[in-house]
């Protein structure tokens, strides 16, 4: 069954961290983490927890994914960034 938002139980939600591989040649990719696969709520908390300390952490960029599809993101895009 579904909820309001149409996500079902069945839903895969991930929240996912990269870094860099080269800080000085971004370039050079990202390695994308999984810090967390659990149900909407929690991975939408974690999500919110991480996004608070990504910068310190190193992060240059986070997803929430749900079923593959991004759902939110760190930083958020605006009309200065492509």
């Amino acid at each position: 069954m579904a909820n309001e938002n149409g996500a079902t139980a069945a839903d895969r939600w991930e929240v996912i961290a990269a870094r860099l591989h080269n800080r000085g040649n971004p370039a050079d990719g990202a390695e994308e983490i999984v810090i967390a696969e659990a149900p909407e709520a929690e991975a939408r908390r974690v999500f919110a927890d991480t996004v608070a300390t990504a910068s310190e952490a190193g992060y240059e960029y986070m997803r929430l994914r749900a079923n593959g599809e991004d759902v939110d993101c760190w930083p958020k895009a605006t009309g200065w960034t492509v």
